[in-house]
C-alpha cells in the first residue's frame, strides 16, 4: 500500500500559501463548522504564486508548475507549463475535475486530492486510498464563497472532521481561474485515454503547456477563452510503457482536430452556449485534447496526434484574423 498522502502534500503547499498570503495576494479565514477556506481570486487579486498552488495543490504535490510564453501571430501571452508525475494519482485520482458538487449553468466542480479519499466520481481512486486524514477540495468555476453546508458535504463524504477540509477556490474569471483551467493539459489526455481503454497506469511522466488565456471580468467569455487554450492550443507529451501499436490504434481516435465534425474551428464560448453552459453536458468529442505527443519507453518512438489551431485562438482573445 502506498504511503504518499496526496492530502497531506496539499496541505503542505496551501498552508505555506496562507502563511504569506499578502505576498500571494490571496485571503483564507475558518467556515463556521471549522474548515478552511482559501479564496485565490474571488475578492482578492491572486498572483502567479497563488497560481501555481492552486495548480501542484491540484496534484497533490505530484507534479509542478512553471510558465512559459506562447506566440500567437504577433501577440504573445503566458503559458503554463506542468510536468507530472506519477500521473494516474496526480491527475486522475486527484487533479480531474469531476466531483459535481453544483447544478445548472456555471456549476461548481470539485477537483483535488479531496476526491481520492471521497470516491465521489468514476476517476477517483483506481486503487489508491489516501492514508492521511485531511481533505483538500479544489473548487473550479465558482462565482460565491463555498457554502457550510458544501464544506460538511465534503468531509462527509470523505470521512474527516470539518476541520480537516480545505475548500481553496477561484473563479475562472481571474488570474489563478484562467491558469487553473489552461493547466488541465495532462488530465485531459489521461482522462481521455481511460475511456478509450488504454493502459493508463503504463504512464509513467507527463508534460503539458498550453496558453493562459486574457482576462475578463466576464465569467461566460473567460470560460471560452480558457477553454479554447485547451481545445486549441495545448500541447501534451505522456512517457508511456507499451507498445507502438498500443498507441498508433488510438492516437487518431480522441484529439479534437478538423476531423471531429461541426464544432472544431467554433470557439468555446458558442459551444458553451450550445449547452445551456453546463460542463456536465459538453459532448465528449468536444472535451478532447489539441495536440497530444506519445513516447513509447519500450521502443524509444514518439507519434503525434492533434493539431494547434492559432486561428481560433487570435480570434478569442483578440479579435484578430491571422
Amino acid at each position: 500500500m502506498t504511503t504518499i498522502s496526496l492530502n497531506r502534500n496539499a496541505v503542505k503547499l496551501v498552508q505555506d500559501a496562507i502563511d504569506h498570503a499578502e505576498e500571494f495576494q490571496i485571503k483564507s479565514w475558518k467556515a463556521d463548522c471549522g474548515a478552511t477556506l482559501v479564496d485565490m481570486g474571488l475578492s482578492c487579486p491572486g498572483s502567479w504564486k497563488a497560481g501555481q498552488v492552486f495548480v501542484e495543490a491540484g496534484f497533490g504535490g505530484q507534479g509542478r508548475a512553471g510558465y512559459g510564453r506562447f506566440e500567437i501571430g504577433p501577440f504573445t501571452v503566458p503559458s503554463i507549463d506542468v510536468w507530472v508525475d506519477n500521473p494516474v494519482l496526480a491527475v486522475v485520482a486527484s487533479q480531474a475535475g469531476c466531483w459535481e458538487l453544483g447544478k445548472g449553468a456555471f456549476a461548481e466542480i470539485g477537483s483535488g486530492p479531496a476526491r481520492a479519499v471521497a470516491l465521489a466520481d468514476r476517476w477517483s481512486g483506481h486503487g489508491y486510498r489516501d492514508p492521511d486524514p485531511s481533505a483538500v477540495v479544489v473548487q473550479l468555476q465558482t462565482t460565491r464563497v463555498p457554502s457550510d453546508e458544501l464544506c460538511r458535504f465534503v468531509a462527509t463524504a470523505c470521512h474527516v472532521e470539518p476541520e480537516q477540509v480545505y475548500v481553496v477556490f477561484a473563479p475562472t474569471a481571474c488570474l489563478v481561474g484562467a491558469i487553473q483551467v489552461a493547466s488541465r493539459t495532462v488530465e485531459q489526455v489521461m482522462i481521455k485515454l481511460f475511456l478509450r481503454g488504454f493502459d493508463i497506469h503504463a504512464v509513467k511522466f507527463g508534460f503539458g503547456t498550453a496558453p493562459v488565456a486574457p482576462l475578463s471580468g466576464d465569467e461566460g467569455e473567460i470560460m471560452g477563452r480558457a477553454n479554447d487554450a485547451l481545445f486549441y492550443g495545448a500541447t501534451t507529451v505522456l512517457y508511456a510503457d507499451v507498445p507502438d501499436e498500443a498507441i498508433t490504434s488510438i492516437l487518431p481516435t480522441f484529439t479534437f482536430d478538423v476531423n471531429s465534425g461541426e464544432f472544431w474551428g467554433m470557439p468555446f464560448a458558442r459551444i458553451f452556449e450550445r449547452f445551456d453552459r453546463n460542463w456536465f453536458a459538453v459532448p465528449d468529442l468536444v472535451d478532447s485534447p489539441a495536440k497530444v505527443i506519445i513516447n513509447s519507453l519500450r521502443t524509444g518512438h514518439s507519434f503525434v496526434g492533434g493539431q494547434i489551431n492559432l486561428g481560433v485562438l487570435a480570434r478569442s482573445y483578440f479579435g484578430y484574423e491571422l
